[in-house]
């Protein structure tokens, strides 16, 4: 009998979900490839896993944070633009250098000859 109680869940990708008896932390189970992780640590040695090419990954998420979290997304900008996920974003160099220029100061001339 399991004591998890999903609360969003993607077979290829994701389980999030809280244990019942645990009021302090929310857990989340990443599954598959559209995710990257990194640490600083030597302790931890990733060659010991039995799938190299599936990756996964198990948090336990203080449930505070994890609301800080979520709450700091959907206030953010990028949580209302979804039409840009995915999408390369493009530089315009000629603007770049436009505005670089117009920010140059021009070298004034103190009126001092310059001494020898």
């Amino acid at each position: 009998m399991s004591t998890r109680c999903t609360i969003s869940y993607d077979a290829n990708d994701y389980h999030l979900y809280e244990e019942c008896f645990d009021s302090d932390n929310v857990y989340l189970d990443l599954d598959g490839g559209r995710w990257a992780a990194s640490l600083s640590s030597e302790l931890i040695d990733w060659r010991k896993g039995e799938d190299t090419t599936r990756p996964s990954l198990h948090l336990r998420i203080d449930v505070t944070l994890w609301r800080t979290i979520i709450e700091g997304w959907l206030k953010s900008e990028r949580a209302k633009e979804s039409d840009l996920d995915h999408v390369s974003k493009e530089i315009n160099f000629d603007g770049l250098n436009a505005l670089f220029s117009s920010m140059k100061k021009p070298k004034q001339d103190s009126g001092k000859d310059d001494e020898v």
